[in-house]
């Protein structure tokens, strides 16, 4: 899969992405490749409880992997998917004095 189309795929899986975890409080979802180039999403949450909530659910990168299979992203690029979680409030905590 080319690099164009790949990105193409990635972005348009992130509104579905985000449409199904939002029960689970996901806010947003964004899809950046590693330094090695590894496929990695983010997805982010209001708070760190929120945050410990998503990590503990087994479904969630099931659930993320199948929206990405369904549009388009190649079975390589799921099955190495790396599913990052972080929160709005230890985002918050970064700029902190």
């Amino acid at each position: 899969m080319a690099d164009d189309q790949l990105r193409r795929a990635a972005d348009a899986a992130m509104l579905p992405i985000v449409a199904s975890l939002a029960p689970a409080g996901v806010l947003e979802a964004h899809w950046l490749p590693d330094r090695d180039g590894a496929p990695v999403v983010w997805i982010r949450v209001a708070t760190e409880a929120g945050r410990v909530a998503v990590q503990s659910h087994a479904w969630v990168l099931p659930q993320v992997q199948v929206i990405l299979s369904r549009l388009g992203v190649g079975p390589e690029q799921v099955m190495a998917l790396r599913l990052e979680v972080t929160s709005a409030e230890a985002e918050d905590r970064l700029f902190e004095e």
